[in-house]
């Protein structure tokens, strides 16, 4: 089943990798060079994956993975993409909400088989319940008196 990807990175030959490689997995793609577009495009646009740099001009990835975990519409799951693989980094990126990390240069394989792992584990709760029926009125209690 394809899946709404949104990639937010501020280099475009990383914007176009992504595309390329999950566009041929038939999945639907869109970017943003930054945290502030990508932040406006999530609140207007669904998406099933976020593809997160860490190192971006003005706002941070992590910044961005803040600003989205204190929303509840902005619960998408995100996969960090940066070439910061230091360990504090990468606790500090899971610690804020992440869901993955896959450190810079990565393979069109190994891409695929991150994204397809954590689309296969999304949460089944991140879709609200169907709305309760409310009970049908009742009748109040009556007294008789002889």
């Amino acid at each position: 089943m394809p899946h709404a990807v949104l990639v937010i990175d501020d280099d475009p030959l990383i914007r176009d990798f992504v595309d390329l490689v999950l566009s041929q997995s038939g999945h639907r793609v869109s970017a943003a060079p930054n945290g502030t577009i990508g932040l406006e495009t999530l609140s207007h646009a669904r998406a099933d994956l976020v593809l997160l740099d860490i190192q971006m001009p003005g706002m941070s990835g992590l910044e961005v993975l803040r600003l989205m975990r204190k929303h509840r519409r902005l619960r998408t799951p995100v996969m960090m993409i940066t070439a910061r693989g230091d360990i504090d980094t990468v606790k500090l990126a899971l610690n804020e909400g992440a869901n993955g990390y896959i450190v810079k240069p990565f393979t069109a394989a190994d891409l695929s088989k991150r994204v397809n792992a954590l689309l296969a584990h999304e949460p089944k709760a991140a879709t609200p319940p169907p709305a309760a029926r409310p009970a049908p009125p009742r009748q109040p209690d009556t007294f008789e008196i002889d």
